[in-house]
């Protein structure tokens, strides 16, 4: 079982972010993994002028993953929980600025490679299987 829940403390977010080896970005919202009770990672990530940006996502260095799922998949769940936030919230479209990660890594988190080897993404197309309009 895993959890992702928005980090409403900044104390709290600076020793997550310190936890997975990352940058504390103080301006940044934050969402944290815990797998089977264990703080897990965290995604960092900001409301810009009219896009997202995932500014960070990282995990612990002793999280490999479990039976059920590795490590990449966990965070892909972690990133997606954050753009599903910013589409919610009427973002449109949401790109990747943190450490460079695998490209399966960024598929598995809904981002596409541009043609300046860039990643983002579409959140509408993204969640279009979500009924989230129709429930507003």
């Amino acid at each position: 079982m895993f959890d992702v829940l928005s980090v409403q403390d900044k104390k709290e977010q600076e020793r997550l972010a310190a936890l997975c080896g990352a940058q504390y970005l103080p301006d940044a919202l934050a969402y944290s993994l815990t797998v089977e009770e264990k703080f897990a990672g965290i995604c960092q990530f900001y409301i810009r002028s009219g896009y997202g940006e995932i500014a960070s996502l990282d995990k612990t260095p002793d999280f490999d993953g479990t039976a059920e799922g590795s490590a990449e998949q966990y965070l892909a769940a972690l990133c997606r929980t954050s753009l599903s936030f910013l589409e919610l919230i009427g973002i449109p479209t949401a790109i990747y600025g943190g450490k460079e990660k695998t490209k399966s890594q960024m598929i598995m988190c809904g981002f596409h490679e541009t043609d300046d080897g860039k990643w983002s993404t579409d959140l509408k197309e993204l969640f279009s299987h979500c009924a989230s309009e129709s429930t507003h």
